[in-house]
């Protein structure tokens, strides 16, 4: 079982991600920094990418597809991003509470840009769900059994 690292984690459950049709890009979607140096992620073991829908499904509209967006500059993403990586267009109806959307390993060097940013794409008006989307270091960790409330 690996180590969660709460600094790691984009989105926690209760936080929305919801209903334009442009590239998203909230607020509540936490940024990570990889600082200054070219820290080689991905070199040796990889770092994953998890994508979860959280306790409140998706409903309405045709899809959302999730993104994973790298930038060298803090505003989140523009036109200017570099998409790392794409969950492709998941029909709504798949997004049910606790459903996987995304659980892949991130290109290597990936922290060649300093920023990275989730976000999605929706079709159609998609009433909002909630989303978990964190980094790990893959299948043999568990988020469910690492992130509770008694966790310190």
């Amino acid at each position: 079982m690996a180590i969660f690292d709460a600094l790691f984690e984009f989105l926690d459950d209760g936080q929305l991600i919801g209903t334009n049709t442009t590239d998203y890009n909230a607020a509540t979607a936490k940024e990570l920094d990889w600082g200054d140096a070219d820290l080689e992620m991905g070199a040796g073991e990889p770092v994953w990418l998890n994508i979860r829908v959280g306790t409140t499904a998706y409903s309405g509209g045709t899809s959302v597809d999730f993104k994973l967006f790298a930038d060298d500059t803090s505003e989140g993403h523009d036109s200017s991003s570099l998409i790392v990586l794409a969950s492709g267009a998941r029909t709504v109806a798949t997004l049910t509470a606790g459903a996987w959307v995304l659980r892949v390993p991130l290109p290597v060097d990936v922290d060649a840009e300093r920023y990275l940013q989730v976000g999605a794409t929706f079709v159609g008006t998609v009433a909002a769900g909630t989303i978990n989307a964190w980094l790990d270091h893959g299948p043999q960790s568990s988020y469910d059994t690492q992130v509770s409330e008694s966790n310190i």
